[in-house]
């Protein structure tokens, strides 16, 4: 670990201890605990019980305290949880809004089908690169979290595509991993721009295709049409994670 590493990782922890106080974790926090239970108990993949449900909060701790917050100040009506996986989030979506909660993912074998009808999460396998989700627009909040660094084509037409679903003054919730602690991921391409244009990608490669460092995400936000709310670190396990809200941009 280089000492850049090290001292964010240190300066991190004692964020984290602030925010989650031994003790006297906050009431989100306790709602994300207990939706990692409804989601364990309701027969996941293995690899949720085996290692991700111990992980995943880690890389969106902002993403579920912002979206505690925004609920209380206005509850949004519908949700969308684009690469929903396991479903923690969207179980938390649905728990604390009370709104109707949709689910697209690019594979089922991840969503247990026992939660999503438990839960009333509408659910459809659907690639976010290639395809819009099969249900009309107008959602106040969008989820988009620890997905973008999957992306097999240039990010700018997908991050367009999801602000069109957005509803006037709707919310885009989005994590992924910050390459300046994860390091950079020259294993496809040099540099998002090298990436294909949505659809000529050939066949799906399911990886971390690449990971943004701040000035690249925030190119690409707003080439999306998009602008940035918020913007913290979650301490992530292997590096820390970009945790942004973002909202439409203003018409020029």
């Amino acid at each position: 670990m280089t000492l850049r590493r090290l001292i964010g990782k240190l300066t991190r922890g004692i964020a984290v201890r602030r925010l989650l106080p031994p003790g006297r974790e906050p009431e989100w926090w306790r709602e994300v605990a207990r939706c990692q239970e409804l989601v364990a108990a309701a027969g996941p993949h293995p690899y949720y019980l085996e290692k991700y449900r111990r992980e995943e909060a880690w890389c969106w701790l902002h993403l579920a305290r912002w979206l505690w917050d925004d609920g209380r100040a206005e509850k949004p009506l519908r949700c969308l949880d684009i690469g929903c996986a396991y479903g923690t989030l969207a179980v938390y979506c649905r728990r604390i809004f009370s709104c109707e909660v949709y689910c697209t993912d690019c594979t089922d074998e991840y969503l247990s089908p026992a939660l999503a009808r438990k839960y009333g999460l509408t659910f459809a396998v659907s690639d976010i690169e290639t395809e819009t989700p099969p249900w009309e627009g107008g959602f106040d909040v969008v989820i988009f979290s620890e997905v973008l660094e999957h992306l097999n084509c240039h990010p700018v037409p997908t991050l367009a595509r999801i602000a069109g679903l957005l509803s006037q003054g709707g919310r885009l919730y989005l994590s992924t991993p910050d390459a300046a602690e994860w390091g950079r991921r020259r294993r496809y391409y040099a540099s998002f721009e090298d990436m294909p244009a949505p659809g000529a990608a050939g066949e799906r490669i399911d990886d971390h295709i690449y990971h943004y460092r701040r000035e690249e995400l925030a190119r690409i936000v707003e080439a999306a049409g998009l602008r940035v709310a918020r913007w913290a670190y979650s301490p992530g396990v292997s590096g820390r994670h970009h945790n942004l809200t973002l909202r439409k941009a203003p018409a020029a």
